[in-house]
Order: C-alpha cells, then structure tokens, then sequence
C-alpha cells in the first residue's frame, strides 16, 4: 500500500549556516515523525529547475511519509509544540518554504522489461 506525502521545500534563513540548518532539520525531521500516523523521512538537498534555467527559491526538502490523514498528525505534532516537547530556534519563523500535501494516485509503476 502506498503511504501519502508530506513534502517540505526550504531554504536557510538569512544568518543561518546551511551546516546548522541541515543539523537542526536532521532532528527536527526526526522529532517529527515520532509523532503517530508517521512512517519515515528523508531529506534531500534540490535545484529547482524551471524552463531549463535553475531557480535557488529552495535548496532543500523533507519529504515525509504517513498513513491516516493530514490532520491526525498534525494536531498531535501541534500538541507537543504547545506543550513544549518540542521547542523551535528562534529563526525557525524566517525560514522561507512551502508545503504540499501528497495522496497517492494509482498503483505504483515499475519499469516494464528490466
């Protein structure tokens, strides 16, 4: 069965190495997906490319695996924000990204003749 995706496309917020950036992603990806419904993560350095010309709008991308529905683990992940079990940096707020919802579509395909 194919799990949905949650995919998250960012950049370092100004005055952010992007060392300490993919440290602080690496555990919060990793603090995130303790929260139920999660099946994994993995993340990813990216080039966007638009019309054959590179775009840098995100360099990088978590894309997250779950079952069950968007808004099962988001409310338990919001609950432990508020509860402060996880605590964000400061400049988690400046940095630029957006997200996208993913549900599969059809079955799986594979190379035919391999």
């Amino acid at each position: 069965m194919a799990h949905n995706l949650y995919l998250v496309f960012s950049t370092p917020p100004t005055g952010v190495s992007s060392d300490e950036f993919h440290q602080w992603y690496a555990d919060h990806a990793q603090e995130n997906i303790e929260s139920p419904r999660f099946v994994s993560a993995q993340r990813y350095e990216v080039r966007r490319i638009v019309a054959g010309v590179e775009d840098p709008s995100h360099t990088h991308l978590a894309a997250y695996e779950y079952d069950g529905t968007y808004d099962e683990w988001r409310d338990h992940l919001s609950g432990r924000l508020q509860s402060g079990e996880i605590v964000l940096p400061e400049w988690f707020r400046e940095i630029p990204f957006e997200s996208f919802d993913c549900a599969p579509v059809g079955g799986r395909l594979i190379p035919q003749g391999r």
